[in-house]
């Protein structure tokens, strides 16, 4: 919606307000990033591995860092040279995520319902929200990165030069 409000008053893409929740939707990825990277090595024990696998899975979160800090340098590349194809490497990661989300969402989901009538489900009933609220937001950003790679490729397509046949 607000790529049509914005192409109807002329608004440059940087001047709306979907760039800057793509910008937002960036930052709030690497900040998710980040945390779930703390957490990791906070779970991980290296007493209980040899050297090799602590070294392995350290350079793997080290690893997996940089291309989250590389998919969202493309994302803000991609914002101010307009170029849409930028774009597409967040999305991509973004499906992932809602999948893992949601899956993760409907194990919980049936672990509270199969342990409700035994136990206290209250750390399971925590989870499945966490993983809900994660699954809203991978939704939300989504969107917000299709839309506004399509508003690029559209204005893109309507400020091409068409040659002519004169």
């Amino acid at each position: 919606m607000t790529i049509l409000f914005s192409k109807m008053t002329g608004n440059s893409p940087q001047n709306n307000g979907t760039a800057l929740g793509v910008r937002i939707i960036g930052a709030s990825f690497l900040c998710l990033s980040i945390i779930s990277s703390v957490i990791a090595c906070a779970l991980w024990n290296t007493e209980n591995h040899s050297l090799a696998n602590n070294i392995i899975y350290y350079v793997g979160l080290s690893a997996t860092q940089m291309l989250n800090i590389l998919i969202v340098y493309l994302m803000n590349r991609g914002i101010t040279l307009q170029k849409a194809h930028y774009l597409q490497p967040f999305i991509i990661c973004a499906l992932l995520h809602l999948i893992i989300c949601i899956l993760l969402s409907a194990i919980f989901f049936l672990y509270v319902v199969t342990r409700a009538t035994f136990y206290s489900v209250w750390s399971d009933l925590g989870f499945f929200f966490v993983f809900v609220i994660l699954t809203g937001f991978w939704i939300i950003a989504i969107s917000l990165a299709r839309e506004y790679r399509d508003y690029i490729i559209y204005d893109d397509f309507l400020h091409e030069t068409l040659p002519s046949f004169v």
